[in-house]
C-alpha cells in the first residue's frame, strides 16, 4: 500500500502522550503495509525504551548517542546541532530514495525551540518531503512557523500530572 497524498502532523504541548499518539500512527501505518521510520532525537541507542522493545514488526526504531541540553548539562550544543542535522540529511536521502511511507521525528520540536535546528535547514528539509510521505514531529514547543505549515496540529496540554507529587516516571508507562 502506498499513501497517494502524505501530510504534514506536529504533536505538541506540555501535556502527556505526543510520542505516544505518534507511535500509535506508526503502528497503524505499520499494520498496512506502510514502511516506518520513528527517529527518536534525544533519547540514547543504549537505553531502549518500552516501545523500541515491543515486536513491532515493520517500523525501524532509530535514536542517537545524545540528551538534550535539559538532562545532559554538559552537552556541547554545535556537537549536538552536528549531530541532529546529520540525522536529518540521513533521513532526507532515504525519503528521497523512497525508503519510507511514514517518518516519526520524535522530538524534533524542542529541538527547533532550542535552536538545535534553526528554521531554515528544517524548511528545506521539509522541501525534501515526498509528496506521498507522511511526517510527523512531535515534541514540546513547536514553532509558529511549523504550526502554521502543518496539516494537523493536536496540543497536548497538562491539567495533571504525578510528577507534581513527586512520582518519577516509570518503566513501562513513561518510557
Amino acid at each position: 500500500m502506498r499513501l497517494d497524498k502524505g501530510l504534514l502532523q506536529v504533536n505538541t504541548g506540555d501535556g502527556k502522550g505526543k510520542t505516544t499518539a505518534a507511535l500509535g500512527q506508526a503502528w497503524r501505518a505499520s499494520g498496512r503495509g506502510l514502511r516506518v521510520l520513528v527517529h527518536q532525537f534525544f533519547k540514547l541507542e543504549s537505553e531502549p525504551s518500552g516501545e523500541q522493545l515491543a515486536p513491532l514488526p515493520g517500523i525501524t526504531f532509530r535514536r542517537g548517542d545524545y540528551r538534550h541540553p535539559f538532562f545532559d548539562r554538559q552537552a556541547d550544543r554545535a556537537v549536538l546541532r552536528l549531530k541532529i542535522q546529520r540525522a536529518l540529511d540521513q533521513i532526507a536521502r532515504e525519503m528521497s530514495d523512497d525508503q519510507w511511507d511514514l517518518v516519526v521525528l520524535d522530538e524534533i520540536n524542542n529541538a527547533l525551540r532550542d535552536g538545535l535546528v534553526s528554521w531554515p535547514e528544517f524548511l528545506a528539509f521539509l522541501g525534501s518531503k515526498p509528496e506521498a510521505l507522511e511526517l510527523i514531529c512531535t515534541g514540546r514547543g513547536a514553532p509558529a512557523e511549523l504550526l502554521e505549515r502543518a496539516d494537523y496540529v493536536t496540543e497536548f496540554k497538562k491539567t495533571k500530572h504525578p510528577i507534581e507529587k513527586g512520582q518519577g516516571a516509570r518503566l513501562g508507562i513513561e518510557f
